[in-house]
């Protein structure tokens, strides 16, 4: 009796993969938690879009919100702009880069477009 006793203790358990894995639960909360961060990320970059030429305070609000989330390099907070990038896989510096570059683009092409008129003065 010991020695069966003994046998069924020290004998391997045999497990299936998904008995040992799960039924997927895992899998699906950290694919939420994805989807999520992709979310956050693909906002501010729809509000750098939409809203980089805006004239009233919640557009500029919006605007500003997004790109100050974009140039903040710390990592204290779970969904700051680097750590969602690196949990996504992304270089953060390179999508900071790529993101503020194309700001700086707009700003310079407004700016470079600015016209200037002859005082009243000077027409008469």
């Amino acid at each position: 009796m010991y020695d069966d006793f003994l046998a069924r203790i020290l004998e391997p358990d045999i497990f299936l993969p998904s008995q040992f894995y799960g039924t997927g639960g895992l899998s699906r909360q950290l694919e939420g938690e994805k989807r999520l961060m992709i979310a956050i990320l693909k906002d501010a970059v729809e509000c750098l879009d939409k809203y980089r030429g805006a004239r009233n305070s919640l557009g500029r609000s919006l605007y500003g919100n997004a790109l100050e989330w974009v140039q903040d390099k710390g990592t204290e907070w779970l969904f700051s702009f680097t750590n969602i990038c690196d949990l996504l896989g992304f270089d953060p510096e390179y999508v900071r880069e790529v993101l503020l570059k194309r700001e700086n683009q707009y700003v310079q092409h407004v700016s470079g477009s600015v016209y200037s008129f002859p005082a009243l003065s000077e027409q008469e």
